[in-house]
């Protein structure tokens, strides 16, 4: 009899240990899980608000082209364009781009910044004619699309990590679920025939 009671004993220990070792690791695969899925939510609504600035800026750059220069329409133009610089860091912050992309939208932004200064001279000197407008809308909307691709692949690529990683959170559950019921199940009948 008191053999049964040591062994009775361990298997309730063992049981104990396996259910608190499982405890402790799902709350750490919890926390990881959490973080890669907060960090993923978070590059997403990010690149959203850079795709946000991107047309918005689009939107600045078709204003002053059909309505002509102001300082009105500069200054919106000019907070469109902080709004795009500013996303731009908070994705490279967030470890969101890959060298590449970072590279291709500063180059881009590059372009961009020459070809501003040239249309910003010849609108406020009012040099622009139709035909003049035409081709700086052409090489606005080519950056303009360029970047929106990478903006797109972004999009697209943390979107397929954040599936990902709801479907490791569900076989994680799982997992966890079939050991738990499984170790108690195996407390309860060692308990049981001891009894």
């Amino acid at each position: 009899m008191e053999d049964s009671k040591k062994i009775l004993r361990g298997k309730i220990i063992f049981s104990f240990v396996v259910i608190l070792t499982l405890i402790l690791g799902s709350g750490v695969l919890g926390w990881i899980l959490t973080q890669r899925i907060e960090t993923s939510n978070k590059i997403i609504d990010t690149t959203h608000l850079f795709k946000e600035a991107e047309l918005q800026l689009r939107r600045e750059e078709k204003n002053l082209l059909i309505r002509g220069y102001s300082s009105e329409r500069f200054l919106q133009w000019q907070k469109a364009k902080e709004d795009f610089h500013q996303r731009f860091g908070e994705l490279i912050g967030l470890s969101a781009l890959s060298k590449d992309e970072i590279s291709k939208i500063k180059m881009n932004n590059t372009i961009m910044s020459e070809t501003y200064n040239k249309f910003f001279d010849e609108i406020k000197a009012d040099k622009l004619n139709d035909n003049g407008k035409t081709q700086y809308d052409e090489q606005f909307k080519k950056i303009g699309r360029e970047t929106l691709n990478i903006i797109n692949n972004i999009l697209s690529k943390e979107q397929a990590a954040a599936s990902k990683n709801d479907s490791g959170t569900d076989i994680l559950i799982l997992v966890f679920l079939v050991i738990f019921i499984s170790t108690a199940t195996f407390l309860i009948i060692n308990v049981l025939k001891h009894l």
